[in-house]
């Protein structure tokens, strides 16, 4: 079932860029809401921009991530950053969690090389949507513009879903390494509160 946003259009594509209304969060948080599975090709991941929680996984049975690399000093300060932030800790226990009940799997394909980044949406049928372009989630965006993405249905889907699939098989997985840069994270978390009081 694709889910209903004003100005998605069901058939061909649909631009966005970091003017429209929804946004691509809103949209991304749409499909992925409508979805069992959901598969990103990303050149990179920055964990302070990710404010997804459980709401917007919660049908979500695999959600796979490959990056081309994964920088452990970056994340782990991002991690730490995060964690210092009460409003915006309970993500990276989200993130933790979700690896270990093996929904989130990550890993890095250092010579990957797709462009541009995409992220495909499944439901129980198969591969439903695909996001291709800029992938964004901070608000407003902040950069200077344009920042283009485009969501695509069924034939688009299917097609971005089997390059994902040759993307995913020559990756290898980071998400133990990633497990433990959040564990660490919210354990500096704790004892940082703990302290503040």
């Amino acid at each position: 079932m694709l889910p209903s946003l004003p100005g998605l259009a069901p058939t061909g594509g649909t631009l966005i860029d970091e003017r429209s209304r929804p946004d691509f969060r809103d949209v991304f948080g749409a499909l992925a809401r409508s979805s069992v599975d959901v598969a990103s090709a990303v050149t990179r991941v920055r964990l302070s921009t990710l404010d997804f929680g459980p709401s917007d996984f919660e049908r979500v049975e695999s959600l796979r991530v490959v990056v081309v690399e994964l920088n452990a000093l970056t994340l782990d300060s991002e991690a730490r950053l995060i964690q210092a932030d009460r409003s915006r800790a309970p993500r990276v226990a989200f993130f933790r969690q979700m690896l270990e009940e093996g929904r989130l799997e990550v890993r890095s394909a250092p010579l990957g090389g797709w462009s541009p980044n995409f992220t495909v949406f499944s439901t129980s049928g198969g591969p439903h949507a695909v996001v291709v372009g800029r992938h964004w989630f901070e608000r407003p965006y902040p950069l200077r513009g344009p920042a283009l993405a485009s969501v695509h249905f069924d034939d688009a889907a299917r097609l971005a879903a089997k390059r994902f699939e040759e993307l995913w098989g020559r990756a290898h997985d980071v998400g133990p390494a990633l497990w433990s840069l959040l564990s660490q994270a919210e354990r500096h978390g704790r004892r940082l509160h703990a302290t503040a009081g």
